[in-house]
C-alpha cells in the first residue's frame, strides 16, 4: 500500500521512454518507433498513451507577438491497460506526418524552430509522466528546389516562422489551424524590396506556394503559383524573374 501511495505521488512510478526509428524525415513520411513503459515499485493502472506532434507557433497578443505550443497530430498508442511492477513493455507505432508539418532542417539565421513528439502517459489516481523527442523536418523535393532558385537568384533564405491561423492559396486553405512562413532576404540588400515570404502548402501530387513581396516603399503584394508533376522541367530562376519585381 505504502509503495502504492509514493507511485501516487511520482516516487517510484511508471516511466516511459519513446524510441524513434527514424526521427529524421520528410512531412508526409511515416514515423515509426516504439514506447517503453517501464513499471515501477507497484502495479500501476495506465488510462491511455498518446502521442502528440507539436511545434511552437507565434499569436498576436495585443502589440506583440508570443510563442507557444501547438499540437498538429495525435495518436493513441494504447487503451487501458495494468503496467505491473517492475514490468518492461515495448508498443510499437507508426505516424504518417501531415503532409504540412513544419520545416527545420534549413540553413537560416533565425531562431530555431523545434518540431517534436511529445509522449503523454495518463496514470489513474498519479501524476502522469511526459516524454518529448525532437524531430528533423526536411524539405520535400518542391520546397528545395523553389529555394534553390530563390538563393540562384540573390534570395537566400533568412528565417522561418510559423503562425497560428490560417492560410488560403486559391481555392485551397492550410489545415493544422498554423502555417509555416519562410523570409527571404536580398543578399547585399535591395533598394526596392525588403523582404519575400513564401508560404508552401502541398496538396496531392501538387505544391502551391503563396509568394508574398515586402516593398520597402509601399504595400505588399501576393502572388501564387503552382509546383506540379512537371516541376523538375521548369527554369525555376526563369519564372521567378518573370513574375518577381526584382
Amino acid at each position: 500500500m505504502f509503495k502504492k501511495l509514493l507511485a501516487s505521488i511520482g516516487v517510484g512510478g511508471a516511466k516511459i521512454d519513446t524510441q524513434l526509428d527514424n526521427p529524421r524525415l520528410r512531412p508526409g513520411e511515416v514515423l515509426s518507433g516504439r514506447v517503453v513503459v517501464q513499471g515501477g515499485n507497484a502495479d500501476q493502472d495506465i488510462e491511455k498513451i498518446e502521442l502528440i506532434l507539436k511545434t511552437e507557433a507565434e499569436q498576436e497578443a495585443g502589440d506583440h507577438e508570443v510563442r507557444g505550443a501547438i499540437a498538429l497530430g495525435i495518436i493513441r498508442v494504447a487503451e487501458r491497460f495494468t503496467i505491473r511492477a517492475g514490468e518492461t513493455r515495448q508498443l510499437p507505432f507508426q505516424f504518417v506526418l501531415p503532409a504540412e508539418t513544419p520545416i527545420n532542417a534549413l540553413q537560416h539565421y533565425g531562431r530555431p524552430l523545434p518540431v517534436w513528439i511529445h509522449t503523454d502517459l495518463a496514470i489513474d489516481a498519479a501524476l502522469d509522466a511526459s516524454d518529448r523527442d525532437l524531430l528533423e523536418i526536411h524539405p520535400t523535393p518542391h520546397v528545395s528546389t523553389l529555394l534553390a532558385a530563390f538563393e540562384q537568384i540573390g534570395w537566400p533564405l533568412a528565417s522561418t516562422d510559423i503562425e497560428v491561423g490560417t492560410v488560403r492559396i486559391g481555392n485551397l486553405s492550410s489545415t493544422l489551424g498554423c502555417y509555416q512562413e519562410m523570409e527571404l532576404k536580398p543578399r547585399g540588400g535591395n533598394f526596392r524590396l525588403q523582404e519575400i515570404e513564401l508560404t508552401f502548402l502541398p496538396y496531392g501530387a501538387e505544391t502551391h506556394v503563396l509568394i508574398e513581396v515586402d516593398a520597402r516603399f509601399g504595400g505588399d503584394s501576393y502572388q501564387s503559383l503552382v509546383m506540379g508533376a512537371d516541376y523538375t522541367q521548369r527554369n525555376w530562376v526563369n519564372e521567378l524573374r518573370q513574375r518577381l519585381p526584382l
